[in-house]
């Protein structure tokens, strides 16, 4: 810790003094310092030998100008020693050395214990300028009995002098030094805060304030040193974080063009007409996957069956052993997990065919459209060639319409049959190539054709829910 001891014999400042650990003035350039020399393009190693020749111009004046500073002091010691030494007597003197050599020693101890014999009744204690918790080494922990911390008080005292004693020993004290009376700081060591606080109204007997505690260099030094590495340390991160957030930005403009370009194109596809093979390959897929959840449907029924015949056998087991109530509550909820599954994988069964006949359906109805038309317009035909051989007959003489009559009407009874055979023909060609769907509107129009009874129609239906019953199953 730097000597801090600072004296003044006018006013308590020592105005001439250099204070250690202040900023000495700035020195005026003196004569010798180089100048810069104009370069037009200096190199870094030129500025910074540059630099340091003025930072050692400066100290080199300021040393100078420290040491004169120093030598004007110690004469100005020696011509009031001198002085004073003329006007008093050896007795008086003495007395006057005796108390310059007290005060000079305890100026010169800067550090001391608060714990040692102090003069009280030379000295007071006018301020507690600073106060320092200095953590202990690991071998003054071991001597300190435990402790970790001593306190460090930097106090400022004043030199007390009696009147009548000054003047009963001739005279020593001027009017002048009455007024103004020595000065001195001095820093003291305690072992706890309450230490401090005896020390001060002991020697004083009022109250000070005193300062907070005051960070020493090296813990300065050290949250200095954490603050800078927490700024580069933030600093990296948010450099991190606007590249990451740039690329993030160019990367999402990129895929928002993508998006927009593609929309366009596929609208342009979609009006030309050129996404039909795309949704017959949607289609193809969707009937792919519908055939591979039958399949899994068909797997898992059969799992189903074996889980429910080994719930059976377990529960007839069970039964034998008495505890029938519990596991049979279990086996009970295991079984509605299986048959709520099931549920759902029916039901996405059922949604999987209908998205896949929705798709087929437009084409298939309009190839049945078609084949009906083209029957119809047959039958039409024939229809219209009959018309017309009854119209010719009609037209004939009286002998021979009875012989036309019959044969119109066995050539009617002939076409009839033919358009009905055909109608039928196509009707069963169309059924028996075409889904589930189609052939129910179908069997609606053989149903007709044929004249079905209304048992018949019950028949039927009653042998279409009996297949949709074994087919859930």
């Amino acid at each position: 810790m730097s000597d801090t001891n600072a004296f003044d014999n006018n006013n308590g400042s020592g105005s001439g003094a250099i204070r250690p650990g202040s900023r000495p003035p700035s020195a005026p350039n003196s004569g010798n310092s180089p100048s810069p020399v104009n370069v037009a393009a200096p190199s870094k190693v030129a500025v910074q030998m540059q630099k340091m020749r003025d930072a050692n111009t400066k100290y080199k004046n300021l040393l100078k100008m420290a040491k004169e500073r120093i030598e004007q002091q110690e004469q100005e010691l020696k011509n009031l020693k001198a002085a004073s030494e003329g006007s008093i007597n050896t007795n008086n003197y003495s007395k006057k050395k005796s108390l310059d050599e007290d005060f000079a020693s305890r100026a010169s101890s800067f550090m001391d214990d608060a714990d040692e014999a102090w003069p009280e009744q030379n000295f007071q204690i006018v301020r507690v300028c600073q106060c320092i918790k200095v953590d202990l080494e690991a071998h003054e922990i071991a001597v300190s009995k435990g402790r970790t911390q001593e306190i460090w008080a930097l106090l400022e005292f004043e030199m007390i002098v009696d009147p009548d004693v000054a003047d009963s020993a001739g005279g020593i004290t001027s009017a002048v030094e009455l007024k103004q009376p020595k000065r001195m700081k001095q820093w003291k060591r305690f072992d706890a805060e309450s230490d401090l606080a005896d020390f001060i109204r002991r020697d004083t007997g009022e109250p000070l304030t005193v300062p907070p505690f005051s960070l020493t260099p090296q813990q300065s030094l050290r949250i200095s040193t954490d603050a800078e590495k927490r700024v580069s340390q933030i600093t990296e991160e948010f450099r991190r974080f606007r590249v990451k957030s740039e690329m993030t930005r160019k990367q999402m403009d990129s895929q928002i063009r993508e998006l927009q370009s593609t929309n366009v194109e596929s609208a342009k596809r979609r009006i030309e007409g050129k996404d039909v093979e795309k949704e017959r390959e949607v289609a193809r897929t969707e009937h792919s996957q519908l055939e591979r959840m039958r399949a899994e449907m068909a797997k898992q029924e059969a799992q189903w069956k074996e889980s429910y015949d080994l719930i059976l056998k377990e529960n007839e087991a069970l039964k034998s052993s008495g505890s029938e109530a519990l596991l049979a509550s279990q086996w009970r909820q295991r079984y509605e997990v299986c048959l709520k599954e099931k549920e759902e994988a029916i039901s996405k069964l059922k949604m999987a065919e209908q998205r896949s006949n929705d798709a087929e359906s437009e084409g298939k109805y309009e190839r049945k459209y078609r084949d009906l038309k083209e029957s119809f317009r047959l039958y039409r035909k024939k229809a219209k060639e009959i018309f017309e051989a009854q119209n010719v007959g009609a037209n004939g003489n009286g002998a021979g319409s009875l012989g036309a009559t019959d044969m119109m009407r066995k050539i009617s009874q002939q076409s009839n049959e033919e358009s009905k055979l055909s109608y039928l023909k196509n009707l069963m060609v169309n059924y028996l190539t075409s889904d589930q769907e189609v052939r129910d509107h179908m069997e609606i129009a053989i149903g007709t054709v044929l004249q079905f009874t209304p048992d018949d129609h019950a028949k039927i239906k009653a042998k279409k829910e009996a297949n949709e019953s074994w087919g859930i199953f």
